[in-house]
């Protein structure tokens, strides 16, 4: 049985953080929700109590070259962010802008970030929300403050990473990789990659449902990723993300 490489795992982590690399087509309008939206429902229609979610996208800021550059985009953050906890930090090698913005039902966080290397400065523009719970029905005011604050924020349509984790309890049906299968097929995603151990399943996946996408180590383009780990007292972990799982698993 074909296995998913570990090394395809860190891969797909550099894709998403270093620069100049491949480039996904940004959802437009509300569509970058959609897929967060639709691996709740199902996680949760599979029996999972939902937890933490994660959304995060990011932008290169090709007219930041210099100090000043970075000086005088700070400022207009936090002058347009005025509901932003503003803080900097720097070294010799990096300095960043963080603005933190708290909800009752989620935590958002703007990054403004400058890293050298090779003597060339790159400057990132980094937008993160996150929520402790799922809920439905404080999502919809979420998502909508989401795509405000990043419609100001972006020049372009910059690609949405989402992660949500959930947890089954221990009257899971078959193996972990036969619920993994169910959870795919509910999701109309077709597996590429996968890891298969006693007590972690990790797939990588395509569905033709989500516009974005990355390349997985055999060139096939994959936009979802699921892993279930058993735990102790018999429960189960899951994490589903898009196009890939950002948070750790």
């Amino acid at each position: 049985m074909r296995q998913m490489s570990w090394l395809m795992v860190l891969a797909a982590a550099v894709l998403l953080l270093a620069a100049g690399q491949h480039r996904t087509e940004g959802a437009q309008g509300n569509e970058w929700s959609k897929p967060l939206e639709m691996m709740a429902r199902t996680l949760a229609q599979h029996g999972a109590s939902l937890g933490r979610w994660v959304v995060y996208t990011r932008e290169y800021a090709h007219d930041i070259q210099n100090d000043a550059d970075f000086l005088k985009k700070m400022a207009e953050l936090k002058q347009t962010y005025r509901s932003f906890r503003w803080t900097f930090h720097h070294t010799r090698h990096w300095q960043k802008a963080i603005g933190t913005n708290d909800h009752s039902f989620f935590r958002e966080q703007i990054q403004l970030v400058t890293t050298v290397t090779n003597g060339t400065p790159q400057t990132y523009i980094l937008y993160e929300a996150t929520g402790p719970t799922w809920s439905q029905a404080s999502w919809k005011d979420a998502a909508q403050h989401i795509q405000e604050t990043t419609n100001g924020l972006f020049v372009n349509h910059p690609t949405f990473f989402a992660c949500i984790e959930g947890e089954f309890n221990g009257n899971m049906k078959g193996g972990l990789f036969d619920q993994a299968s169910q959870l795919l097929r509910d999701l109309q995603a077709t597996p590429v990659e996968w890891l298969r151990e006693e007590s972690l399943v990790s797939l990588s996946a395509y569905t033709g449902q989500w516009k974005n996408v990355l390349p997985a180590a055999n060139h096939q383009p994959i936009n979802l990723q699921l892993a279930l780990r058993k735990s102790l007292g018999g429960k189960t972990r899951v994490v589903a993300g898009t196009p890939i799982i950002t948070i750790e698993y």
